[in-house]
């Protein structure tokens, strides 16, 4: 009796073997490039005295974002990722220190980035993780608004940029993520919702 037991049960794993095999294939699969698109809001944290200079400076902080971006993931567990991030357009308004010379305008953030991705596959859910260099910019548009006057402004700066997300990949070859993505340097939050098309 046990000598069939062991043939019944060596039987039923060889006949599992191919069930497992074609999981683990399936679990383990993914297309080493991809490019996605997506679109959220962006927050910049910064005083607007800080920020501008300006006397009783108002700031409004909110903005839309968006994101264009490519990858390739050479493991399942790692991918190299570049990025256009369009951090938003803040607009401002204030007084030049001692003068009664009100100013308003707005701020243009963007930034090109390339990421280092970590990622941890779940079928066809990730989360992943990003640490990366991003060159970023900050435009201003100033109007004086007692005088006929304006000027425009850059900023580069270079500094950390790192975020986490998830994705779900609902049909092959297409999955949605969502992202909290922060630029260290100019000080913008970025909440993202998008998707991705691995080729």
């Amino acid at each position: 009796m046990k000598s069939i037991r062991n043939v019944l049960l060596a039987a039923a794993v060889l006949a599992a073997l191919p069930a497992m095999a074609q999981y683990r294939s399936s679990s383990m699969s993914y297309s080493p490039f991809y490019f996605g698109v997506g679109a959220g809001q962006g927050n910049l944290n910064r005083d607007a005295g800080d920020l501008t200079g300006l006397t009783n400076g108002i700031l409004d902080d909110s903005a839309t974002t968006y994101t264009i971006r490519g990858g390739w993931r050479f493991s399942p567990y790692m991918a190299l990722e570049l990025g256009y991030y369009d951090l938003g357009k803040y607009t401002f308004s204030g007084t030049v220190p001692a003068t009664t010379v009100r100013i308003n305008g707005e701020i243009k953030a963007k930034a090109y980035a390339i990421s280092f991705v970590g990622i941890l596959p779940m079928n066809q859910f990730d989360l992943y993780g990003r640490i990366g260099y991003a060159n970023s910019e900050l435009k201003a548009n100033v109007h004086a608004t007692t005088v006929l006057a304006s000027l425009d402004e850059k900023d580069h700066q270079g500094g950390a940029t790192y975020g986490v997300g998830g994705r779900w990949e609902f049909v092959p070859h297409w999955a949605l993520f969502g992202e909290w993505m922060k630029n260290d340097k100019i000080k913008v939050d970025s909440y993202l919702v998008g998707i991705d098309f691995k080729f």
